[in-house]
């Protein structure tokens, strides 16, 4: 299998199996990510996934073979595939539950874009990153909204024109990665950013998922009544109710006494 999943307390965890190639990205690999997400949105006990790679590295991007056959295969299957790589980093995006990057080792060229695509990103600090495609004739075309998004244009127009490799807290700093730590304190790190998320009311989640993404494309105009309107809806819903209903009685939410 080049993709295997698990859940365990609500938490799906998500690899990439193809160590003996880094986790390159192929047609399968990226079909069967997507179908596991959609299996995954349909299943309410599942509140977060995790996406991680098996072996030593996060991914290191595009099968370059799979991608020589492709580009000769004519320009329909060429454009067919670009649009199924890109499609993949907004599944991921606008997945309705918190997405965590657990970065394991290098990602390079797209593994970066599946990382960037996440909600939040904890690295292993031997961890490295490389916008490599200037070195093969190539642009990192459709993980650019995504990187763009996490470290501004001055800086990834310098990333993506020198193609040089940062490490893991260099990222950090950045911006690409939330938080790096010592390889050893990787999955206890993750399990916090875990923990959090299932504190918080699955729709809420969803909703500030959406607030983020409305807030940064919407024309200033329109940011007073959207975000008005979002607050006006979620205060008279089940969730907001209970949820404050549980603060004055100075309990757990319902949410978190599932998961506790």
């Amino acid at each position: 299998m080049s993709v295997t999943v698990s859940i365990d307390r609500g938490v799906a965890r998500v690899a990439l199996a193809r160590p003996e190639v880094r986790n390159a990205l192929n047609d399968d690999v990226m079909r069967r990510i997507a179908e596991t997400l959609d299996g995954l949105e349909g299943d309410s006990s599942v509140r977060a996934v995790v996406i991680t790679g098996e072996g030593k590295a996060f991914s290191a991007g595009a099968d370059l073979e799979y991608m020589r056959k492709i580009a000769v295969g004519g320009p329909e299957a060429n454009r067919n595939d670009a649009m199924a790589m890109g499609a993949l980093f907004h599944r991921i995006a606008e997945f309705e539950r918190p997405v965590v990057g657990r970065i394991n080792g290098p990602a390079i060229g797209g593994g970066v874009g599946l990382m960037a695509a996440c909600d939040i990103v904890v690295a292993a600090q031997d961890a490295f990153f490389q916008f490599s495609e200037v070195r093969l004739g190539l642009v990192p075309a459709v993980i650019s909204p995504f990187c763009i998004r996490r470290i501004g244009a001055s800086t990834a127009r310098r990333l993506f024109l020198t193609g040089e490799r940062i490490d893991a807290a260099t990222a950090e700093r950045l911006g690409l990665v939330d938080r790096c730590v010592p390889s050893a304190n990787l999955d206890e790190a993750v399990a916090g950013v875990l923990s959090d998320l299932l504190q918080g009311a699955p729709g809420a989640l969803a909703e500030a998922k959406k607030l983020v993404a409305a807030v940064s494309n919407l024309p200033p105009r329109d940011v007073l009544s959207y975000t008005a309107e979002c607050i006006a809806r979620l205060r008279a819903g089940d969730e907001a109710q209970e949820g404050m209903r549980a603060f004055l009685e100075k309990r757990p939410a319902s949410w978190a006494r599932r998961e506790s």
